[in-house]
C-alpha cells in the first residue's frame, strides 16, 4: 500500500510526464503535477470532472478528446486523477476546445499550449493499461482492462445488426445500391501497377458512382470517403513496392490536409492529387510482383536505413542469410543486384530532397552517406543526365 501519495505522484510524473494529482475533500491538501494543475485561476472546474466516474478505476473522454482516469485508494481519503492525455498531436483546434471546456481565459493560452505539448501521446489502450497499473499500485488489485471497462462487450453487435438489416431493406425498396466495387478494383490495380496514364483515364471517365452514407452532412461525408480511400490506397501502394513507412506517412499528410478543408470541391481536387501522387511514387519505385518475404523484408530494411552507410552485408545480416545467398536471390527475383538497389534508393531520396527541401548539396550528400559531395554529383549525373543543381533548378521551375 502506498502511504506517501505526494512522493508517488511526483515520481510518476517525473518518469512519465503524464499529469497526475490527488484531491481531498479539503482543497488545502490537494497536490498536482505539474503545478499548473493546482492554479485555481486556470483550472476552475477540474473537480467537476469527478461526476463522470462511476466505478473504481474509471475514465472519461472529454470533448477535446483528452482522456482522464480516476482511482480511489481504498485506504486514503482522496482520489487520484491522471490526465489530460491525448493520443494525437495537439492542434490549435484541440487547444481551443480544451480551453473552452475548462473555461480557461485567453491570457493563459501560452502556458496551456506549453503544458499540452509536453504531455506524451499514448494510445487509448496504453492509457487504460496505465490506469490498471495505478489501481494495482494503490489497491493491490489486478483488473482485466477488457472486462473491467467493458471493452469485450459484444452486445453492440446485435444493435448494429438491426441497423444493418433496416438499411438493407430500405436500399432494396428505394433501389439505391453501392456500385463502387469494380471502380475501386481498377483504381487499386492501377496504383499497385504504378500505371499513371490508366489512373488518369479512369479518374477522367464520367461515371455514376453510388456509395454509402457515412455522415450526416455533405462535407463530413466527403471527408470520410477521402479517408477511407486513402486507407485502401496506402495498402495497395505498399503491395506495389512503395516503402511502407513512406506510404503511411504520406497518407497521414493527406488526411491532415483533408481535415483542414471546408469546401467539397477542394476535397475532390485533393483526392485526385492524392491518387496520382501514390500511383507515380509506385511507378518510380516499381518492384516486380510475386517477390518472396525475404526480399520484401530486405527492401523495407534498405529504404528504412537509406540515410545510413548501409552495405550488402548489413542487409544479409538483417534476414539471417549469407551475403552470397542474398546476392543470388535478389538478382534472381528482381533482375538487379543489391548494391544497385541501395544506390537507386539513395538517388531517389536525393531527388526528393532537391525538389522539396532547401538542403544544400553538401547536406544532402552527408545525410545520404555518400563518400563525398563530388562522388554524389558524379553518380547523380550518370543516373539522370543532369547534375543535382541542374535537376533542382529544373524542378523548381515546375513546382
Amino acid at each position: 500500500m502506498i502511504t506517501d501519495l505526494k512522493a508517488f505522484c511526483e515520481l510518476f510524473y517525473a518518469s512519465t510526464s503524464i499529469p497526475i494529482g490527488y484531491y481531498h475533500a479539503s482543497p488545502d491538501d490537494d497536490c498536482s503535477f505539474p503545478s499548473i494543475l493546482e492554479d485555481p485561476s486556470v483550472f476552475k472546474g477540474i473537480l467537476s470532472g469527478f461526476r463522470h466516474f462511476t466505478k473504481n478505476p474509471d475514465y472519461f473522454i472529454a470533448q477535446s478528446f483528452s482522456y482522464y482516469g480516476y482511482i480511489k485508494p481504498e485506504h486514503a481519503d482522496c482520489v487520484i486523477i491522471i490526465g489530460p492525455v491525448f493520443s494525437t498531436p495537439i492542434s490549435y483546434l484541440t487547444l481551443r476546445t480544451f480551453m473552452q471546456e475548462w473555461a480557461i481565459s485567453q491570457e493563459h493560452k501560452p502556458d496551456i499550449l506549453q503544458f499540452l505539448v509536453n504531455i506524451p501521446q499514448i494510445s487509448f489502450n496504453q492509457f487504460l493499461q496505465t490506469l490498471a497499473w495505478l489501481h494495482l499500485c494503490f489497491n493491490d488489485e489486478y483488473i482485466s482492462v477488457g472486462q473491467h471497462f467493458n471493452l469485450e462487450n459484444t452486445s453492440i453487435i446485435s444493435e448494429f445488426s438491426n441497423v444493418h438489416s433496416n438499411q438493407v431493406m430500405n436500399a432494396k425498396e428505394e433501389q439505391h445500391f453501392h456500385n463502387t466495387y469494380h471502380f475501386e478494383q481498377k483504381l487499386l490495380q492501377y496504383i499497385q501497377n504504378g500505371d499513371v496514364e490508366k489512373m488518369k483515364t479512369l479518374l477522367n471517365t464520367p461515371s455514376k458512382l453510388s456509395g454509402g452514407l457515412m455522415a450526416d452532412n455533405s462535407l463530413r461525408q466527403e471527408k470520410n470517403v477521402f479517408i477511407t480511400t486513402v486507407a485502401i490506397v496506402t495498402r495497395s501502394a505498399i503491395a506495389g513496392g512503395m516503402d511502407m513507412e513512406q506510404a503511411y506517412q504520406l497518407a497521414d499528410v493527406y488526411i491532415r490536409e483533408c481535415e483542414k478543408l471546408q469546401n467539397i470541391s477542394h476535397i475532390e481536387t485533393l483526392s485526385y492529387s492524392m491518387l496520382i501522387d501514390f500511383t507515380e511514387r509506385v511507378s518510380q519505385n516499381k518492384i516486380p510482383q510475386g517477390m518472396s518475404l525475404e526480399i520484401f523484408e530486405c527492401i523495407q530494411f534498405i529504404t528504412h536505413h537509406i540515410n545510413e552507410s548501409i552495405r550488402v552485408g548489413d542487409v544479409a545480416e538483417h534476414i539471417g542469410r549469407s551475403r552470397s545467398y542474398l546476392t543470388n536471390k535478389f538478382k534472381k527475383e528482381l533482375g538487379f543486384d543489391v548494391c544497385s538497389f541501395i544506390m537507386r534508393c539513395k538517388l531517389e531520396e536525393a531527388k526528393s530532397l532537391l525538389t522539396y527541401s532547401d538542403k544544400t548539396l553538401s547536406e544532402i550528400s552527408n545525410y545520404l552517406c555518400f563518400s563525398s559531395q563530388a562522388y554524389f554529383q558524379t553518380v547523380f549525373k550518370k543516373k539522370y543526365g543532369l547534375t543535382p543543381t541542374q535537376y533542382r533548378n529544373q524542378t523548381h521551375k515546375i513546382y
